[in-house]
């Protein structure tokens, strides 16, 4: 057995070996994704927990086929939002911004920039996200400021940007203009989405882009097939929002973003200047900064070194991935393309996958009024990373909202300690890593392989599309269903005996189950596999493709499958005992010996018996089971608690009362728990008749 590693241990030997850097690698496939930057304006939330699992499972297996793989972190300055904090910081102080100065709260919001950025960095490597850390970027770095520079000047010179006074939202908590979009609306009116104060309209002077051409290009790079969207009505909504998008008002009144590079002349003149331009002496600065969407519009060129012409820019652009909220289609996806395909000509993107919201259990949008949050921190300490990844995972389909609860974290745990079980069976049948596939003669073992196909092939279209609810869905089934569920029990003798074939068979399908997990299950996989003797970075290593299906061996065990649950409920319906061996025979039966292992089944005559017909096979059992007074008596009693039942839910159903004022889910619930009586009294009055 290994050493005991804890997750954070294991993360850092991870870090530390250069996993999650970008090698330059000639000649191998290139990936790269932007990880959508969280505001630095506090924790992470399980938003971010479903975000960045969904991306971290879609880079790790890129990573494992080999791919020159890119996933880039960063943090946005958040302007309104950070702006908001500190001036409320000031108050509580007894001051404001006015009275420090613009030099003094520029340090205080880069010092909170300082401990916000270390603690979403701290929790991002808690949940087990595998970005290139080396890359981290921030708005207000110097790439990004020089390409927020030069992109403004450019469309400033084109003529695309233009000063104009016309009436805007106005919040004065926030001390700036908004956009329609960063309005909230409530029963009074509007206020801010930030501060929750009441907007006004004012009518000021401010910076705006024209959007109709830029929003052309925008379209034509979704409708022309560069850029796939999915979901399909992700898809419908960005259209429509670049259909319908007016001028965007770039300014906002605050001090904390990228200050709009515009200088004013003596004359009244006004000039736009880039980062590598001087400005003529004597001109001063506009005082207000640019809306923060603006700078976040360019990350995919900004964090690879453009206006320059980098390596990495040749190397990376466009991405070919975004993965991000649907909320933000068109605060930030719409923007991006926006500008970028104006800047290069080129669309960002080749594929954009927009996500639904984390809800309550109950499907209710989490929030702190309502007081429905979830705090992912906590999860993590007391579950594991893996548990709560997993738990995410599972529901994790292309823009579908997920309600999340206590539920969700039980069956994930569930899973991982089934996972634990099966390690220590494949531990007592001398097991070892084994990626190397073998060519078993078996049927059984045939099956075992071509059911791991299958999930493989499902699992492996999950990581590609993003649905990671296919990958899990996939994988979970073969491992309790296939694997343990079946498999294991059915050649059990086998291997406690020592057969090579089968220990080859599960070795394999252990070893590439693993493998296939990794991508959402990063700590556990790596921790199973040093139990098979396995060494490395599972992120480096590959996992088995998967071959054509095994069609005889698929109809072997498919059969096994069925006859085992037939006779299952055979014996539950007429009442054998669970554990007894029942006399049975067969015609047909591919997997005999199989069938009466895992079926506790005797080949012996069973006398006037109930026949059993499944895919071809006939299994014939026991119609009845000889039963001594104490069974007759606890049957008897069942029956009796059965009419009872029967007879009070009829009764409740004739009620006009209770058809009247019971609510339609209680009326449901009686009609079903009624024919479910109906079939039990049913069932137990057939027992005692057969039993005599």
């Amino acid at each position: 057995m290994h050493t005991l590693t804890t997750s954070s241990d294991r993360y850092q030997r991870w870090e530390d070996s250069g996993a999650f850097t970008t090698p330059d690698a000639a000649g191998t496939p290139r990936w790269a994704m932007i990880l959508p930057p969280p505001n630095i304006t506090g924790d992470l939330h399980m938003g971010h927990a479903y975000e960045h699992t969904l991306s971290d499972a879609m880079t790790r297996w890129r990573r494992m086929q080999g791919a020159e793989t890119l996933w880039l972190p960063g943090l946005d300055h958040a302007a309104i939002a950070t702006n908001a904090l500190l001036e409320r910081r000031l108050r509580a102080e007894g001051t404001s911004r006015d009275e420090i100065g613009r030099e003094e709260f520029a340090r205080r919001a880069w010092d909170w920039k300082a401990q916000c950025s270390a603690g979403i960095t701290t929790q991002m490597r808690e949940l087990g996200a595998s970005p290139d850390w080396d890359r981290l970027t921030f708005t207000l770095d110097d790439g990004p400021s020089r390409a927020t520079r030069t992109a403004f000047t450019r469309l400033f010179d084109e003529g695309l940007v233009y000063r104009a006074e016309r009436e805007t939202l106005w919040c004065p908590g926030c001390a700036t203009t908004l956009s329609d979009v960063e309005a909230d609306g409530t029963p009074d009116g509007w206020a801010c989405s930030r501060c929750g104060t009441a907007l006004e309209t004012r009518s000021t002077p401010q910076w705006y882009l024209r959007t109709s051409d830029l929003a052309a290009a925008a379209t034509d790079a979704i409708t022309s097939g560069a850029t796939t969207i999915s979901p399909a009505e992700g898809r419908r909504d960005y259209l429509r929002w670049a259909e319908n998008l007016g001028d965007w008002c770039l300014s906002r009144q605050l001090w904390w973003g990228h200050r709009i590079p515009v200088w004013y002349g003596p004359a009244g003149q006004a000039r736009a200047c880039a980062s590598d331009e001087d400005v003529p002496a004597g001109w001063t600065q506009d005082e207000d900064t640019l809306d923060t969407w603006f700078s976040s519009a360019l990350w995919p060129l900004s964090t690879l070194g453009w206006p320059h012409d980098t390596a990495d820019l040749r190397r990376f652009y466009p991405n070919d991935l975004l993965v991000t909220g649907n909320d933000l289609i068109f605060f930030w996806a719409l923007r991006m393309n926006l500008l970028c395909t104006h800047l290069t000509g080129q669309a960002p993107f080749r594929r954009m996958l927009f996500h639904g919201m984390i809800r309550d259990e109950h499907g209710k949008k989490m929030s702190k009024s309502f007081g429905n949050t979830i705090d992912p921190l906590p999860l993590i300490a007391e579950h594991g990373p893996d548990t709560l990844r997993l738990a995410l995972a599972r529901k994790a389909r292309p823009g579908a909202d997920i309600p999340f609860g206590a539920d969700d974290l039980t069956i994930a745990r569930g899973f991982l300690t089934k996972l634990r079980s099966v390690a220590g069976l494949a531990g007592r049948f001398g097991c070892a890593w084994q990626p190397s596939r073998p060519a078993p003669a078996h049927l059984l073992d045939r099956w075992l392989l071509t059911r791991l196909d299958d999930a493989l092939t499902e699992a492996a279209a999950g990581y590609d599309g993003g649905d990671l609810a296919r990958a899990s869905g996939a994988l979970m089934r073969f491992a309790e269903d296939d694997l343990s569920g079946l498999y294991l029990e059915a050649r059990k003798d086998a291997l406690y005996a020592g057969d090579a074939e089968a220990r080859a068979a599960l070795e394999f399908a252990w070893t590439a189950l693993l493998l296939a997990l990794h991508p959402m299950l990063p700590f556990a996989t790596e921790e199973l596999a040093e139990d098979l003797g396995w060494s490395g970075i599972m992120d480096r290593s590959s996992c088995p493709a998967p071959l054509a299906p095994d069609e005889e061996a698929e109809a072997a065990g498919a059969q096994l499958r069925a006859l085992r649950d037939a006779a299952r409920a055979h014996r539950g319906r007429q009442g054998f005992a669970a554990g007894a061996m029942l006399p049975a025979t067969g015609d047909g039966v591919v997997l005999w010996a199989e069938l009466c292992r895992i079926a506790r089944l005797v080949d012996a005559d069973t006398g006037p018996g109930t026949c059993l017909s499944r895919m071809g096979a006939t299994l014939t059992l026991p119609a009845a089971p000889a039963l001594d007074d104490r069974q007759r008596r606890t049957l008897a009693r069942r029956q009796q608690d059965a009419r009872g039942l029967v007879a009070g839910l009829t009764a409740r159903l004739n009620n006009p009362t209770f058809l009247e004022r019971a609510p339609a889910a209680a009326q449901a619930k009686a009609r079903a728990d009624l024919e479910a009586n109906i079939l039990e009294l049913d069932r137990l009055t057939d027992l005692l008749e057969l039993a005599g």
